[in-house]
C-alpha cells in the first residue's frame, strides 16, 4: 500500500499547499542549514516533491528521485524540473522500490547523498506485524552505516484540540537524539500543539542513531489530525 502516491494523494496535496505552507517552510528552513556534502542526491520516497525545497535541490548537480507511485516522476518534473534545468542540475527520476534495492544503490553510487523524504514512517502499514516493520527499519539503518543520509519522517501523528489555521505551527531546536533534553523538549511541544491521546507511533523513534541531532516539525495533515515530523541528518563517522 502507498500512502503518499496516486491520483487521490497528489490531488489531495495540490489542494492542501495553503494549509501546508508552514510546514513546507519549516523544512526548507531546516534544509538549508545542513551542509552538502558531495554532489550527487539520491531522493527516496521524492513523490512529486510536494514538501521538498527548490533553493536546496538546486545545491546539488545531479538529482535522483525515486517512487513507487507511477505518477510521481512527471509530476516532480512539472513542479521542480523546469528551476532545475535552469540551474543545471541533472534530473533523472525512477519508478521503483528504492528500500528494497537500498544495497544496491548504495553500492552502485557510493559518494550520494541519501535522503528520505517522508517515507520512514510509513513502513509500518507496510508490513504485517510492528516487529516486521521495526526488523526492516533496521535493516535499512544498518545499510546506511558509514553514509551521509537525512531523513524527514512521521514519528507521531494524531488529534490536536485547535484547528488550523487559528493555532499556530510550533516547532523546536535541534536537540540530541535520546537526550533528556529531546524528551523534555518533545513533551513541552506536543503540549503546546494541543496532542490529544490517542496518538499513533511510527516506529521511528531509533531510525537516527543516538547522539543525532533532530528537529521536530508539525504538518497539520488535516484540519485537527496533525503529525509530528521529525528531521535529522547522520554523518558517516555516526552512521
Amino acid at each position: 500500500m502507498n500512502l503518499t502516491g496516486g491520483l487521490h494523494w497528489h490531488w489531495r496535496a495540490w489542494r492542501a499547499q495553503a494549509m501546508w505552507a508552514q510546514t513546507r517552510s519549516d523544512i526548507e528552513t531546516w534544509l538549508l542549514a545542513q551542509p552538502v556534502s558531495t554532489d550527487h542526491l539520491i531522493l527516496i520516497g521524492a513523490s512529486a516533491g510536494w514538501m521538498m525545497s527548490a533553493p536546496w535541490l538546486t545545491r546539488f548537480k545531479t538529482l535522483q528521485t525515486w517512487d513507487i507511485d507511477p505518477l510521481a516522476g512527471r509530476l516532480f518534473k512539472w513542479r521542480h524540473g523546469r528551476t532545475l534545468k535552469a540551474r543545471g542540475v541533472r534530473l533523472q527520476c525512477h519508478t521503483g522500490d528504492a528500500l528494497t534495492q537500498l544495497p544496491h544503490l548504495l553500492r552502485e553510487q557510493p559518494q550520494a547523498t541519501i535522503f528520505f523524504d517522508n517515507v520512514l514512517g510509513q513502513i509500518r502499514f507496510q508490513n504485517h506485524s510492528i516487529p516486521q516493520a521495526e526488523k526492516r527499519l533496521h535493516s535499512i539503518t544498518q545499510a546506511l552505516r558509514g553514509r551521509h543520509w537525512g531523513s524527514v519522517h512521521d514519528r507521531m501523528s494524531g488529534p490536536v484540540i485547535s484547528a488550523w489555521p487559528e493555532h499556530a505551527l510550533p516547532h523546536t531546536p535541534l536537540t540530541e537524539q535520546g537526550s533528556p533534553d529531546e524528551e523534555a523538549a518533545t513533551q513541552a511541544w506536543l503540549g503546546l500543539m494541543g496532542a490529544q491521546s490517542p496518538w499513533l507511533d511510527h516506529l521511528t523513534g531509533s531510525v537516527f542513531p543516538a547522539g543525532t541531532m533532530v528537529t521536530h516539525i508539525a504538518w497539520p495533515m488535516k484540519t485537527q489530525y496533525w503529525h509530528w515530523l521529525q528531521a535529522g541528518w547522520v554523518s558517516p563517522n555516526k552512521a
